[in-house]
């Protein structure tokens, strides 16, 4: 098995491989054969050279690409089918040069040809070649290429699909310096002979079976995968379809699958007396003397196997060497079976029928890139010759491998003059169904086998059947038709007429009658002569055994399907076609495949494990898992190079009370999980338990909440799911609103403080149990009139927002509730139990974030908590402990909002200074803050596990059981807690004295503004108390100045201007001083001092001054939930050296004006300076000064420009939208980074909906609204609108539901 360190080594070579060939065989279209990457082409006469060879090839690649446009949508504008055609072109014959090239290598290492590769232009192989051709004239090169063609040709007898010199696929040689490169990289040691020190092997990647697979993968780089999302949400062709599902399985995924599906059928043929499991299938879950089933003995090429979605074919490796065991076990120990071959073989020469045999009959594989073909064919070959080496057999004396059942779903060619003239000679039923099989198939290049072409032929003969008489109605002559016309509209009319009479026997033999039509089809195209025919018939030739395949049922299917949406094309295909496909192409395959099967056959998939938990997919539960499951290993997270958990399952083709066993393997670190999953099926297989393995029938999973796959529930949960859930009770979750962030989303200290257009917004939390910091409001305006106008929002549940009850983020593994409090809206990412009273919302509360409650919500969701889920959540009764319950979160909560309160982005903020009592010092402060702290925290676990104690008593869990003992080792999987809520002022819960210096800090600057009421750090007025905890939140702290006068000794600046010059009376640092000498009194500088030392300061000036001092704090201390919103800004001269503080919330219209006053004020007095140091002829203060002088005036230029192009300030915008045109003055380069990025948005029209776009871009945006109903609301322009909605009659009330609602827009 080839580690992660190794997959790296192979993604290197491919990706420098993938761009050499690409672009060589870019540049040899243009150079050689006249056709450009925009797809535009020059005659063939118009080549530079004549050459016949190239004038041939040149020919066949035009009428590759016809045939490529033809196969695209006819949506596309020409130009762009040429494009794409062209960009298609370069993409598979590249990839094609590529597989030839590593495929000869790997052919070398295994002694199948001579050395031709490896030693370059010294390969043995060639030298040989080249002593006999003697070919004069010829370069080096030039006879290099024509050997390694005869090695092409010589492997193509039995690997067409890859070595094929004519085939459309690799028409094209690489050029000599494309070639040496090449072989350069193919013969890197890294590849041949690289040490892995992770197992202390020498790896040769040519010699292992897994690297074609990685090859394959890698071949589409995670950035290409990246830029197709980006481009659409869904596949828009099939290449697309291919390109973004492409995830390598595991070996022991494949193993598993295999063992406990084709492995368990044999044994269950052989009524378990065949030793496959302790030889073969090391990974099949059974038990001495267990019951199986009654399975009729097949003939082993009778057994069929499918990968309908195969890609490279690694379930194919492993199939082959199952399918070798089960031949020559039925050989040896069953008499019965494989008697035309004893006839004429003995078991030696058996043997070396075997991989023909399997290849020919058994392996099965479809899928929809033609790449990925050409790897699953190649693989098998290689792995068929491993077993002839094995045998020590000459390649003389090994069987000649001529077919395989590899399948490329595709849709039928395009050309209609071609199939038109093909089908003349069939009468017309049988022309309207191969008609029909040709138009249908035209997407099968994106569904693959989700395509039900045997469905689609048998519901077209039920409408011949049903209208036979109108599709053979004889036809009308006209008056002016020629004799010629009139024959043969007579001739066509007795022939139908005869049809008419003879409708039975037609229908008793349409399908050997359809079978017959589609090989003489087949037979006439490959009839047909020139390039363009042969293209034709090769795709439709592929056509008819795609349809063939879609006709087989099968023994064993094993897959690794696409996950998520289908293709643009075949969306409604999947909604007529599959209706519990949840629009998720993992269940339409289950759906599609159980059908698929033979009526004992076996299904095993690896999958997107959501599927086994999400509500959405209750309905697929029951339709395709509930009754079919037998075997389960749950892997989890890590097992596909992709970021998605994972679960695989085997299923019966019929539903049965059949018990399933299931390893769940999902806690285990991704390198263990196979050694893990290993132990755990050996431990079952002697007959014993262990914790990970469950036994449970399936069919009974349909009682389980969602229809969960809850293998995991034993009798303690199952008798904790009888108690009464939170729906049933009418205590109901409920979906909030859909927002957008930027346009409606503020932090508290954005907004004004006498705003009324904002409401307190419950959007989810960081993990905090019981309760939260409330910091984000939302834009609501007048009765949420512009929120119902805009198209991107959707209203929900209107009726239950701004009433109290309990809150919680949809997202995270483990479920923390919160207080949701009066006059508070919830959104699409926090949702609601509201409406509901205090009683029952701390009960609530203290299910929620009980482990009981976390633990048996976490059985049947993922990391998305959806309300449908939460309301399912069984709630014991609880009324003789409401009191505890009462007093345990009341208790809790009163802990967390004393600390919370700490922290100044908080609304229920009630001061620092205040509640830190500095008598002496900050660091005896702190001291006496850590013990409470420890304390605390201290009291706040045995709270929390009295809370989780008090919730399993009432669920009626024994103290000594086994179940409880789990439930409290899940308490280790709650992140955990910190206490004070400020960034990064401790770790576990241990105080951080550097950020507190600094968050002190922080407070005497808001001071020095006015932003804070010193009389509370004065302790002249007593600290506000809590409100009751579920009490409407006030939108500035209670520890504001709000609209008070602040004391006369302090000299706040009115116009919140101040700056870091130290000569100046504005100066930043002696305003902070000036409150600290007021706080303080003769302590001052001696706090001062102290607080420098904490925080590892020159001085308190230079902690301000410095960009990444003060400001750098508070920058990363007022970015929250990714909303980057500093109050205090350092707006700087390019060179830095002249720079103001402004204080946001008194940032107006007036703001930069006075600014530039200030500036002017700064320019008179360097002048004055100045002439002092030209009269003293000091050049180096006069150069200073003048540079300071430049420093101004650019400040002043830049703040004139921002004027001049309509900058006017309002605080509805926020600060991202607000600071963006300052970004040449922005200090800070994280700042002026972010700056930067939202004023290309506000630029490209992203912010149009903002007061500062309609004063800077007037005209764009008067322009938009008239089109543009809310944008026209917005702006006060609606008199201007054309678009205006119609007024809407008042809907009758709805029910509870989630459904969206949209309310009439009062005018």
């Amino acid at each position: 098995m080839i580690s992660q360190n190794g997959k790296k080594i192979i993604e290197r070579f491919v990706s420098a491989a993938k761009n050499l060939l690409m672009q060589n065989v870019t540049e040899m279209l243009q150079q050689w054969y006249g056709i450009w990457a925009d797809g535009h082409t020059i005659g063939v006469e118009q080549l530079p050279s004549q050459d016949t060879d190239i004038v041939h090839t040149a020919r066949m690649l035009r009428d590759r690409l016809q045939h490529l446009m033809a196969a695209l949508p006819d949506t596309d504008t020409d130009a762009d089918k040429e494009r794409q055609a062209v960009g298609q072109l370069v993409a598979e014959q590249a990839f094609t040069q590529l597989n030839r090239f590593c495929a000869l290598r790997m052919c070398e290492e295994r002694d199948l040809i001579m050395e031709s590769i490896r030693g370059g232009y010294e390969s043995a192989g060639f030298m040989a070649y080249d002593s006999i051709a003697q070919s004069v004239g010829a370069s080096r090169y030039e006879r290099y290429r024509c050997y390694l063609l005869s090695v092409f040709d010589e492997l193509s007898i039995e690997l067409p699909a890859v070595f094929d010199r004519f085939s459309p696929f690799g028409l094209l040689f690489p050029d000599e310096s494309t070639l040496m490169k090449l072989l350069e990289l193919i013969n890197d040691s890294q590849l041949s002979a690289w040490f892995d020190e992770q197992n202390a092997v020498t790896v040769n990647f040519w010699k292992e079976d897994e690297t074609l697979g990685w090859m394959f993968q890698d071949y589409n780089s995670l950035e290409e995968r990246r830029k197709m999302r980006e481009a659409s949400s869904k596949p828009r062709n099939s290449r697309e379809m291919a390109v973004r599902n492409q995830f390598f399985t595991p070996e022991y995924v494949v193993r598993f699958l295999t063992d406990n599906s084709l492995g368990r059928i044999w044994y269950e043929m052989t009524r378990g007396e065949s030793r496959i499991g302790e030889e073969q299938c090391r990974y099949m879950i059974r038990r001495p003397g267990e019951p199986l089933e009654e399975r009729k003995l097949k003939e082993p090429t009778e057994i069929l196997s499918l990968d309908p979605t195969c890609g490279s074919m690694h379930f194919g490796l492993y199939l082959y060497e199952v399918y070798e065991y089960i031949y020559m076990d039925a050989w040896d120990h069953q008499p019965s079976l494989l008697q035309k071959y004893r006839e004429v073989h003995t078991r030696e020469s058996f043997r070396r029928e075997v991989p023909k045999l399997i290849l020919e009959n058994n392996i099965y594989g479809c899928e929809i890139d033609p790449r990925a073909l050409q790897i699953a064919a190649l693989s098998l070959w290689l792995r068929a010759q491993k077993t002839y080496s094995q045998m020590n057999l000459d390649a003389a004396e090994r069987p000649l491998i001529t077919r395989s059942n590899l399948v490329l779903a595709e849709a039928m060619p395009g050309n209609k003059r071609l199939l038109k003239g093909l089908m003349d000679e069939f009468d017309k039923p049988m022309q309207r169904l191969l008609t029909t099989i040709w138009n249908k198939m035209k997407y099968v290049g994106e569904a693959g086998l989700l395509f039900k072409m045997e469905k689609e032929i048998s519901d077209d003969i039920e409408y011949l059947r049903k209208n036979w008489s109108k599709v053979n109605q004889n036809r009308n002559v006209s008056f002016y038709d020629s004799e010629e016309r009139r024959a043969e509209v007579m001739a066509a009319n007795e022939a139908r007429t005869e049809l008419r009479h003879h409708k039975d026997e037609f229908f008793e033999e349409i399908a050997e009658r359809l079978q017959t039509a589609l090989q003489e089809l087949s037979s006439r195209l490959s009839e047909e002569e020139g390039y363009e025919n042969a293209l034709f018939s090769e795709d439709a030739t592929r056509g008819f055994a795609f349809i063939e395949l879609c006709q087989k049922r099968f023994d064993c299917i094993v897959m690794n399907p696409p996950f998520g949406e289908g293709s643009e094309h075949t969306s409604q295909y999947m909604n007529d076609n599959y209706p519990a496909w949840s629009k998720n192409l993992v269940c339409a395959f289950f759906d599609r495949m159980q059908d698929m099967l033979d009526d004992d056959g076996k299904l095993g998939a690896i999958f997107d494990r959501t599927v086994m938990i999400k509500s959405s997919y209750e309905t697929f539960r029951r339709r395709n898992l509930c009754g079919f499951i037998t075997a389960c290993a749950d892997t989890g997270w890590g097992v596909l190079d992709a970021s998605v958990e994972t679960s695989t399952l085997v299923l019966n083709k019929l539903s049965s009370d059949v018990e399933g066993v299931f390893m769940d393997v999902q806690d285990v670190n991704p390198e263990e999980k196979d050694e893990n999953l290993s132990v755990l099926i050996k431990t079952y297989n002697r007959g014993e338990d262990a914790k990970w393995i469950y036994v449970a029938k399936s069919v009974e999973f349909d009682n389980l909440p969602n229809t969960v796959i809850g293998y995991y529930f034993g009798n303690d949960i199952l008798k904790l799911f009888k108690n009464t859930n939170l729906e049933s009770r009418n205590i109901i979750a409920r979906n909030g609103h859909t927002l957008t962030s930027a346009t409606h989303f503020r932090l508290f200290y954005e907004i004004p403080s006498n705003s009324i257009s904002y409401k307190v917004m419950y959007n989810g939390s960081t993990y905090s149990l019981f309760y939260s910091y409330y910091r984000e409001l939302c834009y609501w305006g007048i009765n949420g009139k512009l929120l119902a106008s805009n198209s991107n929002v959707v209203l929900r549940n209107q009726n239950y927002h701004f009433l109290q009850g309990v809150g919680y983020g949809k997202r995270g593994e483990i479920l923390d509730a919160h207080i949701f409090k009066k006059d508070m809206l919830f959104t699409v990412e926090g949702y609601a139990f509201s409406n509901i009273n205090d009683s029952e919302s701390l009960a609530l509360n203290s299910l929620l974030d009980s482990i009981l409650g976390q633990y048996a919500l976490n059985l049947y969701t993922g990391q998305h908590k959806q309300t449908g889920n939460v309301n399912l959540l069984p709630m014991p009764d609880y009324a003789i402990r409401q009191s505890d319950i009462e007093r345990i979160v009341n208790a809790i909560i009163d802990i967390k909002r004393k600390w919370f309160s700490l922290d100044e982005t908080n609304l229920e903020y009630h001061g620092l200074i205040a509640q830190m009592h500095i008598d002496t010092t900050i660091d005896a402060a702190l001291n006496k803050m850590q013990e409470q702290l420890t304390a605390d925290y201290a009291r706040y676990e045995e709270l929390v596990k009295e809370n989780d104690d008090l919730w399993m008593d009432l669920a009626d869990i024994d103290r000594n059981s086994e179940f409880r003992q789990t439930l409290n080792n899940y308490k280790s999987r709650r992140p955990y807690e910190e206490l004070l809520s400020i960034d990064g002022a401790s770790c576990q819960n241990v105080i951080d004295k550097k950020v507190m210096a600094q968050e002190i800090v922080m407070e005497l600057v808001g001071m020095a503004f006015g932003r804070w009421n010193t009389a509370y750090a004065k302790g002249e007025q007593a600290i506000p108390e809590f409100g009751d905890v579920f009490d409407a939140l006030p939108f500035m702290p209670v520890v504001s100045q709000g609209e008070a006068a602040c004391p006369a000794q302090l000299d706040v600046p009115t116009d919140g201007i101040l700056t870091n010059n130290s000569d100046s009376s504005l100066c930043l640092a002696s305003h902070v001083r000036e409150v600290m000498h007021y706080l303080w009194a003769d302590h001052a500088d001696d706090i001062e001092y102290e607080l420098c030392q904490l925080i590892g300061c020159k001085s308190l000036q230079a902690y301000l001054a410095s960009p990444t001092g003060f400001f750098d704090y508070h920058f990363k201390r007022y970015t929250k939930s990714r909303r980057k919103a500093p109050i205090y800004w350092l707006l700087a001269s390019e060179g830095g050296t002249v720079d103001y503080w402004v204080y946001y919330p008194k940032l107006s219209k007036n703001t930069l004006p006075q600014l530039i006053i200030r500036l002017r004020e700064q320019q008179e007095q360097l002048r004055t300076r100045l002439n002092a140091v030209l009269a003293a002829h000091d050049k180096t203060q006069e150069s200073q000064i003048r540079a300071e002088q430049e420093q101004v005036e650019g400040m002043m230029d830049e703040l004139n420009r921002i004027l001049a192009a309509g900058y006017v300030p309002n605080h509805d915008d926020g600060v991202p939208v607000t600071a963006a045109p300052l970004l040449h003055l922005a200090a800070s380069r994280p700042w002026r980074v972010e700056c930067e990025k939202n004023m290309e948005l506000l630029e490209k029209g992203d912010y149009d909906w903002s007061h500062l776009a309609m004063s800077m871009y007037p005209a764009r945006v008067t322009q938009k609204a008239k089109k543009d109903w809310c944008m026209a609301l917005t702006h006060g322009l609606e008199h201007i609108c054309e678009n205006k909605p119609k007024e809407k009659k008042a809907r009758k009330k709805k029910g509870e539901g989630n459904e969206p609602t949209q309310p009439m827009l009062p005018f």
